[in-house]
């Protein structure tokens, strides 16, 4: 890290596929949900639209447990492999703001850009 015109310069971070797999995960989800499609009705359209069939368990897993009483912050804390501690941390304050619409947007660019795992 440098200091490059009075501002830090942060290197730039190396993006994988399972952070834009993620991302793309976040951005469909706040599509649909904006779209006024109930959050379990979004999360099976996600699940038959996921090609990967790893990443389709997780998602028929977290609906199965939303669909059960728990809310998605606890559904995803089952998937800490999947959902690094930031993500996780950033829907507990999603959930408890409201503020999905500005939230999702965040966890997305910290994806895209290699700063949340």
């Amino acid at each position: 890290m440098q200091k490059v015109g009075g501002m830090l310069d942060f290197p730039q971070m190396k993006v994988t596929k399972k952070q834009l797999r993620l991302a793309g995960f976040w951005r469909k989800y706040l599509r649909l949900t904006r779209g006024r499609v109930g959050v379990l009705r979004a999360l099976e359209i996600m699940a038959e639209e996921e090609v990967d069939k790893d990443f389709q368990a997780v998602i028929c897993e977290i609906h199965d447990d939303m669909q059960n009483g728990l809310l998605l912050r606890e559904a995803i804390e089952k998937h800490s492999a999947e959902f690094s501690l930031s993500v996780r941390e950033m829907v507990r304050a999603a959930e408890k703001s409201g503020a999905w619409d500005e939230v999702i947007p965040e966890i997305v660019a910290g994806l895209e850009e290699g700063v949340f795992g």
